[in-house]
């Protein structure tokens, strides 16, 4: 009777080890979390690295790498290709990409106005419309014309990027317009931004963000702050992919829509979008 108690107390205590064993083993290993890399264009550039560094600081495990600037065309182009599994861009893929390389998958999670800038010694505050469409043109080429300083305008040119995009769509007097061939052609933002220190009459368009992080004086479009609601230019920054997208790449975009993102995002003078934008880029394009 004894050995028979002794095996009845025994043989409960035996089942739950092995089933705790059990669960012990079922349980799925810790999420490993791979090195997320966005590649692409230069309007979102510094703004991610902003947001890396918070997100990183928030999980450590969770490393996120933002290159230097190729572009929006640059972002498309390695997803297309496969180069990479996520592109940045500040516009959706034109008609040209997706008949070369398929539909895209497009998700916003910010809008940056364009800004004007100019050189200090410029000595002007505020310009028109008209004054934009006639200084790009090369129809004024001294500053004095639009109540500014006695010196010649250095226009900055850009690429058909997302910037001139949105000057484009809003400024109807820019809408063809073809800048002047004394302008000095700048390739990236980067590029812009070291013109911009270069020349002393210079002019040049760039985000918000980029402005303010280098001090470059803004002026204001007839009469209207760049910073201010009713500012009429504005680009969307967003990314593209085409295959589902992996666990460590969602949870950074899901980061993006936290708090302490859109406070970043905030400070950086940038809109963090309010809902999901996300779209597939046909052969129609719709840019932003």
């Amino acid at each position: 009777m004894n050995m028979q108690k002794a095996i009845r107390t025994l043989v409960p205590g035996i089942i739950f080890a092995a089933m705790a064993g059990c669960a012990h083993m079922a349980s799925p290993p810790p999420a490993q979390f791979d090195v997320v890399t966005l590649p692409g264009t230069g309007d979102s550039q510094d703004v991610l690295r902003d947001l890396a560094r918070g997100y990183t600081a928030q999980y450590p495990d969770r490393p996120v790498v933002v290159p230097d600037s190729i572009g929006s065309d640059g972002g498309v182009r390695v997803v297309g290709t496969g180069e990479s599994p996520i592109g940045r861009v500040a516009r959706q893929p034109n008609a040209e990409e997706t008949a070369q390389y398929g539909d895209f998958r497009y998700v916003e999670f910010a809008r940056v106005p364009v800004a004007f800038v100019v050189s200090p010694n410029a000595g002007v505050h505020n310009l028109s419309e008209q004054h934009i469409c006639d200084i790009f043109s090369g129809r004024i080429t001294n500053w004095q014309e639009v109540g500014g300083s006695d010196l010649p305008i250095d226009v900055q040119a850009r690429p058909l990027g997302s910037n001139l995009l949105t000057i484009r769509k809003n400024i109807a007097c820019f809408a063809e317009l073809e800048s002047t061939p004394k302008a000095h052609f700048n390739l990236h933002n980067a590029d812009l931004v070291a013109s911009m220190q270069t020349f002393a009459g210079a002019i040049g368009f760039m985000p918000l963000s980029e402005a303010e992080l280098h001090g470059y004086h803004l002026v204001t479009l007839d009469g209207v702050a760049p910073s201010l609601p009713q500012y009429k230019l504005g680009i969307g920054l967003g990314f593209v992919y085409q295959k589902p997208l992996s666990p460590s790449i969602q949870a950074f975009l899901d980061y993006l829509k936290s708090a302490p993102a859109r406070d970043i995002l905030r400070k950086a003078g940038h809109v963090p979008v309010e809902q999901d934008i996300l779209r597939t880029a046909g052969h129609v394009p719709v840019v932003r």
